[in-house]
């Protein structure tokens, strides 16, 4: 059985395709008659050029679609998309953006869970067919979580304008608005995290207009204010605790600048810095003087089992000397906690960032507490203005590090672990140096990572034309089930201020 897939468009210049399924003579007598598959067909020694760059990837069983554009000059395309099992795919068009119709390429790939498939273009050009070597993905036996939560922000350095915090399903094309700041007189809303990929355990931040946490807690949702008069700030960077009850925050005198450093015209960083955690059931923030000194302490993450409090921490600011704030390293470092009792042992170092000679941010542990992904630049922790930026790994048995090899020659910042432990997605600006795209690249056992895709889109012309920055890519296991009118009546309304134990 094989589908094929004709693109047209209608009276009113609308492109939709018919979907045809034939077998046997009838089968090959339309293959023979339409298709490349001629003594005319010229084979070429090159995959066809296409957009974005989908080739030779580890893919989830569960993935949309991973449309495209051919980057060839012809007047006809068939595209023929096969594996050892199920239906095969082929879609006959004059149009070079490619779209996989999203049931018979979700089981093509069901049916080829640890298996490849091959994608095979052919192109008319002059009335002859080039026919490119096929393109070539592994389907993995790992599902990936279902849904992406991101911020798209529309940044000029230290300005922004319109954004918003949207979820999207992977499987499909789904996107949907958790919430938009036009809604919220245009505060800023940032920071999103959830407790173990559930999507039932959420807080997003908002500042400036109407400011507070919102938390979404097993079907409670709560604005809360973290700010006390013992602590420098309210929560800024979140990491929930495996149990789903307690957020631990970094707080701190955080300063934008502008540079004069080549390539690099702004930064961030903390005038002071230190880390509290918040009881969520009682509306009370602990902390430790171990992650509360003179040193700047910040991006708390735990480890898979909450015991350990892993953190990222730099020397104390100099007063007077804005530009060292810059300049400083961040080490990661780890203490000890039994945070049920509030219990806390002697803060350790894990890599010193004066030893290897680069300044660690974003520490991401995996959920099966292997490994650790990181984001590691010259100096400082707002890495997404940093262009040499990269992504190392951390083995947590012996504190063993590498870099990544799906580094590219732009920022690699933040990311984000599957349940499962075995895909990532992280932020890069490899695509163009400007903007943040999330990509998605599979983690085997051993730590090994495939080739990264960009975020499949039903037309990825979408990231040509978009002025935006997807920030925070953060994986849940299903959809967020708020509505933005839920959410923005509780941002609208007063914050419950937290007490200090």
């Amino acid at each position: 059985m094989t589908a094929i897939i004709r693109l047209y468009k209608n009276s009113f210049g609308k492109l939709i395709f018919s979907l045809i399924v034939l077998s046997g003579f009838a089968l090959s007598g339309l293959v023979s008659g339409c298709s490349s598959d001629s003594e005319d067909t010229q084979e070429t020694n090159r995959v066809a050029s296409i957009y974005p760059d989908y080739y030779d990837l580890t893919l989830p069983p569960n993935i949309a679609p991973l449309n495209f554009i051919i980057n060839e000059t012809a007047t006809k395309f068939n595209i023929e998309i096969t594996g050892q099992n199920g239906t095969p795919i082929k879609i006959e068009t004059k149009n070079t953006l490619i779209e996989i119709p999203e049931k018979p390429w979700s089981k093509l790939l069901k049916a080829n869970t640890g298996k490849f498939i091959s994608i095979e273009t052919s192109a008319l050009k002059e009335n002859n067919w080039q026919k490119f070597k096929p393109i070539v993905h592994k389907i993995a036996a790992d599902t990936i979580d279902s849904h992406l939560v991101y911020r798209l922000v529309h940044a000029t350095y230290l300005k922004w304008k319109d954004m918003g915090i949207y979820q999207r399903n992977l499987t499909n094309f789904d996107e949907t608005p958790l919430i938009e700041n036009s809604s919220t007189e245009n505060g800023c809303m940032n920071c999103h995290s959830f407790a173990k990929n559930n999507p039932d355990k959420m807080m997003i931040h908002f500042r400036i207009v109407h400011p507070g946490t919102l938390i979404w807690n097993n079907g409670e949702l709560t604005k809360t204010d973290t700010k006390t008069d013992k602590t420098m700030s309210a929560g800024v960077y979140p990491a929930w605790h495996p149990d789903g009850k307690h957020i631990a925050f970094s707080t701190g005198k955080i300063s934008p600048h502008l540079t004069t450093r080549l390539g690099k015209p702004v930064d961030v960083a903390d005038k002071a810095s230190g880390i509290i955690v918040l009881n969520t059931e009682t509306n009370t923030v602990i902390t430790s003087p171990q992650i509360s000194t003179n040193r700047r302490e910040s991006m708390p993450e735990w480890s898979a089992d909450g015991k350990y409090l892993y953190f990222v921490s730099a020397p104390e600011a100099q007063k007077g000397n804005e530009e060292s704030l810059l300049h400083n390293r961040y080490s990661l470092m780890r203490i000890a906690c039994d945070i049920e009792n509030n219990v806390w042992g002697e803060a350790e170092m894990v890599l010193n960032a004066d030893s290897i000679g680069k300044s660690i941010s974003m520490p991401a542990v995996s959920p099966d507490g292997k490994f650790m992904v990181c984001s590691m630049s010259d100096f400082g922790y707002f890495t997404i203005f940093h262009q040499k930026s990269d992504l190392y790994f951390i083995n947590l048995a012996d504190f063993s590090f590498k870099k990544l090899e799906l580094n590219s020659e732009y920022a690699e910042s933040h990311s984000s672990w599957s349940v499962n432990s075995r895909w990532l997605v992280f932020s890069s600006k490899r695509a163009d140096g400007v903007f943040t795209r999330p990509y998605i690249v599979y983690i085997d056992e051993n730590g090994k990572p495939g080739n990264p895709l960009v975020l499949p889109q039903k037309n990825p012309a979408i990231y040509q034309q978009i002025t935006a920055n997807y920030n925070r890519p953060d994986l849940i296991t299903g959809k967020v089930n708020l509505s933005p009118i839920q959410i923005r009546d509780v941002v609208l309304g007063e914050a419950e201020k937290v007490k200090v134990e």
